[in-house]
This record gives structure tokens, C-alpha cells and sequence, in this order.
């Protein structure tokens, strides 16, 4: 014990009681309860990894104890100057230090064009005149503003003054986390929100529009911290100025609680329209049409191919066929206020973590692509249908290789058209290296007539072509799906869906996550019945991968 409680240690904590508490005999008594204090934890026999940490936060509450058995003393605005000069000032005298830290916090707490005007008023001591020739601003609008600060000042000075302090257990609850969903270029909407900051100011917002200080008292963060991450989340359209000064989100944050009811709604509705067998029935009665067609590839297996027209048929299905159905038939007068070519959700739980329960198993949604513009090739996109699929075969759980986005790329893409059309073409040094990391993918193969490529080549004007040609064969089909799933959640999902985000609402958010239900359960589907051929790790045996090219 001798060791922690040291003369030093004695000397520091007077010193520190008597710069907090300005009384000579009150700062003894008070460090007199912090030794005595330190002294019965000590010899508690407890296990203290940071003593000194401990220490101090103990001599911080018995400050915090001295003043809360004290009665509170009024400061007026009037005194102001005096606090903000400094806690050493006359003040100091006849006013509780812990009331000057409320003060001083509530400072912190305006917006800065507010902040500014009344250091400049009471601290530099500049006149009305003086301050508008330095601002450059007419001097009714610096009274004007000068009126405000003090209100504002006043109002956030007495809303903390007369708050009841929470227990730790109470603030971290106040704290929402949510998911982020998105489809769509939304990666600069999502990188945008990377603070729990950022994420209490959407969460706050979602509803009704707020104020910068009302979302400052709702989340207990100063002003001066939420006014670059307000103007940051507003350039990436994920917030917006409904009227001057007042905030809402741009995008809909839901109950998971909603998201799960919303998904058992869904898969009720796929059973019982048998919507999985009808709809490999549509598509595998066009697969001559398709197979007819002059791309590279189209000599391959029908179940080789399968799995990629499956997953981009299915955005046909879904996003286009059913999402502008339920536009036409349910949105109309609706406002495209901000359309963009991007969607967010977000998900947060609002259920105890012992009564969630565990959703069924899916097959990873996957669709995914990368763009590359490849000299004498022009814009070509390489598409990965499955790069995130985990999926279930013969009763064991297989996982595909997360990194086959990469096989083919913009260093390699060029020499993969190059060898489909002259399989027997001569190989410098560099691209046999190349060709050889092809190959060990399984993205090239080499037979006796040369180079065979086993990823297929189609046209944009040839996706185009299917785009149409899906969107009609499944159009009776999804309007029947959509209509049936709308009026089912319409009592589920649309209540925490803001009126003006409807807009967005009948393409991606209803049904909730359904674009990735689906992808889980047409492919799931395929697999069971044997429709694919699908193997996991480096496989060469199912067309995970397709290079689109002009």
C-alpha cells in the first residue's frame, strides 16, 4: 500500500481538490476522503490493473459529491464574460465550479456562427459595430444574432443544469447502431457514414426533422461536433434540409424486428405461389433461344451456364418487372424528389438478444462485377453471379472462393479474348506467366488444339436483348408475387416508411431484401433438383464468372 499512497501522490491530491473546490479547509476534507477512499480498495484485495486510473476517477466523484450537496447558485447571463474569461476570475467566488463546467459546455454546444459573436461581445469586448465591420455583416443582423446566441445560450445552460444525471447503463442505450444495405454506385452514401456519431444523427432524424440543437441535446455531443458531419452525410444524399436549419434522413431505418417479420411474410408467400418452380420453369423453356445466340459460350453445358442467368433474370424479375408494377399501380403522385441511382436501408435490433431468433439458413446473395477499360477492348465488366455464395449441396454447407472477382482482371482480361479467338496464338515470356495463372484458376484450360477458354463472353447488346426478353416472359409472374407480397406487409413494412421516401420504397425496400431472398432461393432451388452443376473452391465446372465486353 505504501508503494500506491505516496507523499507525491498526497501533495497532488490537496492541490487538485484546491484548484476544483477554491476553499482551503473544504479541499483538505475532501482529499482527506479520497485517501481514505483509495485506502479500502487497496486493501480489499481486489485485482486493480490500472490503480492510478482508479484514483483519480475516485477523486473526480468525490469533487463532483461535494458540489451536488451543495445548493446550486444561479449564475445570470450577465455574469457571463466572467465565467468564460476563466475558472481562476472573481466569479469563481460566489459560484460552484461544477456550474461553470455546465456553462462553459453549453458554449461548446452553439453553432459556431453563435460561438463566434459572443466571444467576440463579452470576451474581446468589440462592439456591434466593431464586430459586423470585422464579420462584414449589416450590424441588425449581429444584434439579431447576438439576441439568439443568448437565448440559445441560456436555454442549453439551464436544459443541463437541471438534467438528472444517467447511469452509464442508461447512456449506452441511448446509442443506436444500425446495417447498412445498399444497392446501386451508393459506396460513397456508405462510406460516408463511418461514426457511431454520423449514425446517431441519421437515427435521430429518421422521423421528424431536428435542429442542430435539439440533435445535440438528443445525442449529448457538443455542436461544434455534429456541423461537419451534418454538412459530410447532406453531400452524400443521405441527409437533407427539409426547411432551413432542420434535418431528416434520406433513407429508411428499420426495426430488425420489422426486417425478420417481413422475411417469414415473404417465404410464406414463395411457398405458397410455388414461386421458385414456376419461375425455372419460365426461364429453362427460353434456353434455346438463349443458346442460339452467337457468343462465346454458348457451346458450353446448360447447367454450366445456368447459374448466371438465373441470378440476372431474377433483377428483371424483381427489381424492373415488379418494383415499376408496384410504382404504377400503388405510387402514383408520388414525387421522385431525389432520384438517384442508388439505395440504402438501414437495420437496427430493437429486440432483447434472447428472443431473437435465428433465421433460416440462406444461400450468400452474389452479385458482383468490376468495370476495366482495356486498350483495343474498350469498357468490359467482369461479373461474378456467386463470388459471396455459400449454399448447401447433397447436406453439407460449401463455400465458393471469395477471391474469383480477381481471376480475371484489367492486366489479364485483354490476353483471355486474345486466346479464345487464336487458341494456338505464340505466348511471350510475361504472358505464359499470365496464362498460367489463368489456368490454375480454372479460368483457361489447355488442350491439344491450344488455349480454351471457360468463362463465357457476351455482349452488352446481347444482355440487353435478355433484359427484354425476361422482363415479358416473367411479367405475369412478378406482378402476381409483388402484388400479393405488398398487400401482405403493407400493415408490416410501410409504417416505418416516411411518406416522402415512398419514392424509393417500391423497387428495393419492398419487399425488404427480397432482391437477396430471392438470388438464396432460386439458386438453392437449382442445386436441390440438380439443375446446376456446382462445385466448390477453384471450380471451372460452373459459370460463376462472365466478361461482358462492347
Amino acid at each position: 500500500m505504501e508503494n500506491f499512497i505516496t507523499d507525491e501522490l498526497m501533495e497532488k491530491t490537496f492541490l487538485f481538490c484546491w484548484k476544483k473546490i477554491s476553499d482551503k479547509e473544504d479541499a483538505k476534507d475532501v482529499a482527506q476522503e479520497i485517501l481514505v477512499d483509495a485506502m479500502l480498495v487497496l486493501r480489499s484485495e481486489k485485482r486493480i490493473e490500472n490503480f492510478y486510473g482508479l484514483y483519480w476517477q475516485i477523486a473526480h466523484n468525490k469533487v463532483v459529491d461535494f458540489y451536488r450537496k451543495k445548493r446550486p447558485v444561479k449564475i445570470s447571463l450577465d455574469d457571463m464574460e466572467n465565467s468564460l474569461l476563466g475558472f481562476d476570475k472573481s466569479i469563481g467566488d460566489y459560484i460552484r465550479q461544477e456550474e461553470l463546467d455546465t456553462l462553459s459546455k453549453s458554449m461548446t454546444q452553439l453553432a459556431n456562427i453563435h460561438r463566434d459573436i459572443l466571444v467576440r461581445y463579452y470576451i474581446k469586448n468589440q462592439s456591434v459595430k466593431e464586430i459586423a465591420d470585422a464579420l462584414k455583416l449589416p450590424t441588425g443582423t449581429v444584434t439579431s444574432r447576438l439576441s439568439d446566441a443568448r437565448k440559445n445560450l441560456k436555454e442549453n445552460f439551464e436544459t443541463m443544469e437541471n438534467r438528472n444525471e444517467k447511469t452509464d447503463k442508461e447512456k449506452r442505450n441511448q446509442i443506436v447502431d444500425f446495417e447498412l444495405e445498399y444497392y446501386g454506385n451508393a459506396s460513397d452514401a456508405w462510406m460516408a457514414i463511418v461514426s457511431l456519431i454520423d449514425k446517431q444523427i441519421l437515427f435521430c432524424c429518421r422521423e421528424k426533422s431536428q435542429t442542430f440543437s435539439q440533435l445535440s441535446k438528443q445525442i449529448e455531443v457538443p455542436k461544434i461536433y455534429l456541423e461537419d458531419s451534418i454538412q459530410k452525410l447532406i453531400k452524400a444524399n443521405v441527409l437533407f434540409e427539409e426547411k432551413k436549419g432542420k434535418y431528416l434522413t434520406d433513407f429508411t431505418i428499420f426495426p430488425k424486428s420489422v426486417i425478420r417479420k417481413a422475411g417469414e411474410i415473404e417465404r410464406e408467400i414463395t411457398i405458397k405461389l410455388n414461386l421458385a418452380g414456376r419461375f425455372m420453369k419460365i426461364l429453362t423453356d427460353m434456353k434455346e433461344d438463349i443458346l442460339k445466340e452467337d457468343f462465346y459460350g454458348n457451346d458450353f453445358d446448360w447447367e454450366y451456364l445456368l447459374p448466371f442467368f438465373i441470378i440476372r433474370s431474377d433483377r428483371e424479375f424483381g427489381m424492373k418487372t415488379g418494383g415499376d408494377y408496384l410504382r404504377e399501380k400503388y405510387g402514383k403522385g408520388l414525387s421522385d424528389r431525389f432520384w438517384r441511382n442508388f439505395y440504402l436501408s438501414g437495420q437496427y435490433e430493437d429486440e432483447p438478444e434472447n428472443e431473437v431468433k435465428a433465421a433460416a439458413p440462406l444461400i450468400g446473395p452474389g452479385y458482383n462485377y468490376e468495370n476495366y477499360n482495356i486498350s483495343g477492348y474498350g469498357h468490359i465488366e467482369v461479373h461474378d453471379t456467386i463470388n459471396t455464395m455459400h449454399y448447401e449441396k447433397d447436406g453439407k454447407e460449401c463455400t465458393l472462393d471469395l477471391e474469383r472477382l480477381d481471376w480475371l482482371n484489367g492486366s489479364n482480361a485483354a490476353l483471355y479474348l486474345e486466346l479464345i479467338k487464336n487458341p494456338q496464338k505464340a505466348l511471350t515470356q510475361k504472358e505464359e506467366v499470365i496464362a498460367a495463372d489463368l489456368m490454375n484458376n480454372g479460368v483457361l484450360s489447355k488442350t491439344a488444339k491450344g488455349y480454351k477458354g471457360n468463362i463465357p463472353v457476351i455482349s452488352f447488346a446481347l444482355l440487353d436483348k435478355w433484359c427484354k426478353s425476361w422482363k415479358e416472359k416473367f411479367k405475369d409472374l412478378s406482378i402476381e408475387y409483388h402484388d400479393e407480397l405488398y398487400k401482405a406487409q403493407e400493415k408490416v413494412v410501410l409504417p416505418y416508411i416516411r411518406h416522402d421516401l415512398l419514392w424509393a420504397s417500391f423497387w428495393h425496400i419492398i419487399p425488404v431484401g427480397s432482391r437477396n431472398r430471392l438470388d438464396s432461393m432460386l439458386m438453392q432451388y437449382a442445386i436441390d433438383n440438380k439443375l446446376v452443376r456446382f462445385e466448390e473452391g477453384k471450380n471451372a465446372s460452373c459459370v460463376a464468372m462472365v466478361l461482358l465486353k462492347e
